[in-house]
């Protein structure tokens, strides 16, 4: 069984439930053990002295202190056993002061190690009340030496030299042994205390991370709402007035072109509503891919002609180059359709009457790029790191007035970034707008 085992065997398991009393009665039997311990050590000292007294009481001390592990198995309350404990070791120091001399004993010193032993087991307040006794104690001696009453000295007084030399370094001892344990408390509280720091402020900078992260997020539900009540107003008040048109309208001409309006205003509602509930999706990580092995160029015909009568209403011209180059990449269909439809939607929202939008494939060893480029007014330099940032709005507007969520850049970049790939503005074209999007080759 080591040290810690037997520690523990003494202690009442009531005593783990409360760490401070649990911290005191750990102490409490380390000191118990090692006072007996140094109390038998003095039985032979005092053997040797010929000190029958001194032979009687350390028998006593080094039975009390063992007496008194025993009894913390039973739930008495450590103050009470601390205070015995003290007890226990003075009674035996002034007993034995008395019959050595007084206050020419070499035990006389030993008086101060009380109220440090108070302080070490039990409390600050033990302490000194203890302080108080022993100084009592310290100071009657000292009156009796003043007074010239001469003390009974029981040990072998032709060994004096001797009996100093064996007794006053054992005072030195547990001075030092009780400052070893101070030191040792406090070192443990001061690293406890540093690591519960250390805790604390890595559980700061969490809360702080978080609280920042949440007001970000809240700040981004509170634009999805300021977009859906700014964007959606225009449809649907375009749709409610188109209606009350119907209503007064008799020519067949005029309602089918009404009826077409409604449509086009309710498609514009819905892609708004599509791309607020896409970005959600893709920041809930919920998205999941279906990879397969596709051919870029039948997918770039496709986004073109999904854009062609949007163009065509603006006439605006779609011109094609290397299209028929075969390049093959992995991707999920759907998303890399959206990819170039929205890039493509883009070059015609901001594009003027009667331009061209040029969409240019090419291959470059293991890469293949797209290239969409427009004819119109540009992005501004300063304006060019805010283009892939969510809900951001640039001072570039659409030329026909066509509604704008700034969330349609973002989605295309959260697209690529899905399949390897890369996206960003070219920035060096000589006019209008070039965005490229490059991707691994299958």
């Amino acid at each position: 069984m080591n040290l810690s085992n037997l520690v523990e065997y003494f202690i009442h398991p009531s005593y783990k439930n409360n760490p401070m009393e649990y911290r005191k009665a750990r102490l409490f039997v380390r000191a118990c053990l090692l006072t007996s311990l140094f109390s038998t050590s003095y039985i032979w000292l005092s053997i040797f002295f010929e000190f029958q007294r001194g032979v009687n009481l350390m028998i006593f001390n080094a039975g009390g202190f063992l007496m008194l592990t025993f009894l913390l198995k039973s739930r008495i309350h450590i103050v009470l056993l601390g205070n015995l404990y003290v007890f226990v070791g003075a009674f035996a120091v002034i007993v034995l002061t008395y019959f050595s001399g007084g206050m020419w004993s070499a035990i006389y010193p030993w008086i101060i190690s009380i109220p440090a032993l108070a302080l070490l087991v039990v409390n600050r307040i033990s302490s000194v009340i203890w302080a108080l006794i022993a100084l009592g104690f310290m100071v009657w001696f000292g009156i009796l030496a003043v007074n010239g009453v001469e003390l009974p000295t029981e040990y072998n007084t032709e060994m004096r030299t001797l009996w100093f030399l064996s007794i006053l370094p054992g005072l030195l001892m547990i001075i030092m042994v009780i400052s070893l344990v101070f030191e040792s408390v406090q070192t443990r509280t001061l690293y406890t205390l540093d690591e519960k720091n250390k805790q604390l402020l890595v559980q700061q900078n969490t809360i702080t991370a978080q609280s920042g992260e949440l007001e970000k997020l809240i700040e981004e539900k509170d634009h999805i709402i300021r977009i859906l009540a700014h964007d959606l107003k225009n449809p649907l008040f375009n749709i409610t007035g188109l209606i009350n048109m119907l209503h007064h309208s008799e020519d067949p001409e005029e309602r089918e072109k009404s009826l077409s309006l409604i449509n086009q205003s309710a498609e514009n509602a819905q892609n708004l509503v599509n791309r607020v509930l896409e970005m959600a999706m893709l920041e809930q990580s919920s998205i999941k891919l279906r990879l397969e092995r596709l051919e870029l160029g039948k997918v770039l015909t496709a986004a073109i002609q999904s854009q062609a009568e949007t163009a065509g209403q603006k006439e605006i011209q779609i011109d094609v180059e290397n299209m028929e180059t075969e390049a093959f990449v992995m991707a999920d269909e759907l998303y890399l359709h959206q990819i170039f439809e929205n890039l493509i939607s883009n070059a015609v929202k901001y594009s003027n009457k009667n331009t061209s939008i040029l969409v240019k494939l090419e291959l470059q060893n293991e890469f293949v790029t797209v290239k969409v480029m427009d004819e119109g007014p540009g992005i501004l330099p300063e304006e060019e790191d805010q283009l892939f940032q969510k809900f951001s709005k640039i001072s570039t507007k659409p030329t026909a007035n066509e509604p704008s969520s700034g969330l349609g850049l973002s989605l295309v970049k959260r697209y690529v970034e899905q399949i390897d790939g890369k996206v960003w503005y070219d920035g060096q074209a000589a006019k209008g707008s070039t965005f490229v999007v490059e991707l691994p080759l299958a």
